[in-house]
C-alpha cells in the first residue's frame, strides 16, 4: 500500500505540475530584463519553485526570484484614508458590520478601530459593494486620524521594498495566483514605477495608470475572464488558493526594527498550515515532476492545463483523501471566515 508521503507528492505532481510547467516557462519568457517578485501567500511556492528550476539549470532567469512578504489587508492597512484605496479597497463583497470591515479587510486590531473609530460608526451593518459610497462618506470625518494610526505600516511597508532593492534598478514582475492585480497595483503606486504582472487568471483590463506607474497585467491561461463562466481555474481558484499557501498565514502588518531588519505579524492560520509539512510534500512532489517533465521536454498547452485542473475540481473522489485536511482557505476579506472548498462545491 503507497504511504501517506508518497500519495500526497504524486497528487502534487499530478494536480500542481502542470500549471506550474506552463507557468514557470512563462515566467522565463517574459523575464528578460525584469527581476520576478513573488507576492503574498502564493508567492512563497512560487519562489521555490523557480529557485529549484534555475538553479539546476531547467530555466534561465536574468533575476533570482524574491519573495515579497505582503498581502492585500496589510497594503490596504498601509495605505487607509486615502482617497485611491477605496475604489481597490471596497469594490469586492463584503457584509457584516464596520468594525468587521476595519479588522477584516484593513487589519485593525480591536482597540486600534475603537480608539479612531466611534462606536456608533462601528455597530453599522455594511454591504459591499453595494454600499461603497456610504462606506467613504461615513470614514471621510475620520481620515486623518486613520491616516495617524496606520503610519508606522505605511513606513514599515516603504523601508521593506526599499530593503529588497525595488524602488531601483530592473523592472518588478509581479508573480501570483490573479485575478485583479490588487497587490501589483497598490506597489505600483508605493515604488512609483511601471510594473508587469504574470498571473495565472486575470479578470481586469490591463495597462492602468496607478500613481506616477502603469501596472500591466498579463494571464497565462486566461486573460480578462469574468466569474460564473465557467471557467473552472476562475470558478473554482478556491481550491489552488488552499494549497498555494505560506507556512506563516497572512502577514497583516510589518515595522521596521532598530537593527534595520523587519518584525511582521501574522493574521490567524488555516488548517492548510497547522498541517504544513503535509502541504510541503504537495509542493515537493509537484515541483520535482516539473524537473523532470522539463528534463524530458515535456511541454502542455494552456487548453491541456484547464483540462486537467477540471477533471480534479468537478468529480467527486479526484481529488485523494490523504489531501482532504489541506483544502481550508481564509476568506476573512468577504467576512466569510474560513472556507472548505470540497465541502463547497460538493466534491
Amino acid at each position: 500500500m503507497k504511504n501517506t508521503r508518497q500519495a500526497l507528492r504524486e497528487f502534487g505532481a499530478s494536480f500542481m505540475g502542470p500549471a506550474f510547467l506552463v507557468y514557470a516557462k512563462e515566467v522565463e519568457a517574459k523575464g528578460a530584463g525584469r527581476v520576478p517578485v513573488c507576492l503574498a501567500r502564493e508567492g512563497w511556492c512560487f519562489e521555490r519553485l523557480l529557485s529549484h528550476l534555475n538553479a539546476h539549470g531547467h530555466i534561465e532567469l536574468e533575476y533570482a526570484p524574491r519573495y515579497l512578504k505582503v498581502s492585500r489587508t496589510l497594503l490596504f492597512r498601509a495605505n487607509l484614508g486615502h482617497d485611491y484605496l477605496w475604489p481597490l479597497a471596497l469594490a469586492n463583497d463584503f457584509e457584516g458590520s464596520m468594525l468587521d470591515l476595519m479588522r477584516k479587510r484593513f487589519g485593525l486590531q480591536m482597540h486600534e478601530a475603537f480608539s479612531v473609530l466611534p462606536v456608533e460608526l462601528l455597530q453599522m451593518q455594511i454591504k459591499l459593494p453595494e454600499q461603497q459610497s456610504d462606506a467613504i462618506m461615513w470614514l471621510e470625518p475620520h481620515v486623518p486620524r486613520l491616516k495617524a494610526l496606520v503610519a508606522p505600516t505605511l513606513q514599515g511597508v516603504m523601508a521593506y521594498l526599499a530593503a529588497l532593492g525595488l524602488k531601483t534598478g530592473p523592472q518588478p514582475m509581479m508573480l501570483d495566483l490573479g485575478y485583479s492585480g490588487t497587490i501589483q497595483k497598490l506597489l505600483t503606486r508605493m515604488l512609483e514605477r511601471d510594473t508587469h504582472g504574470l498571473y495565472y487568471v486575470t479578470t481586469k483590463q490591463s495597462g492602468n495608470q496607478h500613481g506616477a506607474g502603469v501596472a500591466t497585467l498579463e494571464g497565462v491561461f486566461r486573460e480578462n475572464a469574468s466569474w460564473g463562466d465557467g471557467f473552472q481555474m476562475l470558478d473554482r481558484s478556491l481550491l489552488f488558493e488552499s494549497l498555494m499557501t505560506a507556512p506563516h498565514g497572512q502577514v497583516v502588518d510589518v515595522r521596521e526594527d532598530s537593527d534595520g531588519g523587519f518584525e511582521f505579524c501574522y493574521g490567524r492560520q488555516a488548517a492548510t498550515q497547522r498541517h504544513f509539512q503535509d502541504l510541503q510534500q504537495v509542493f515537493d512532489g509537484a515541483i520535482e515532476q516539473v524537473a523532470t517533465w522539463m528534463a524530458d521536454e515535456v511541454t502542455f498547452t494552456s487548453e491541456e492545463v484547464e483540462q486537467m485542473y477540471e477533471s480534479f475540481t468537478t468529480r467527486q473522489g479526484a481529488i485523494p483523501q490523504c489531501a482532504w485536511h489541506l483544502f481550508f482557505v481564509d476568506d476573512d476579506f468577504s467576512g466569510n471566515g474560513i472556507l472548505n472548498p470540497l465541502a463547497l462545491f460538493n466534491i
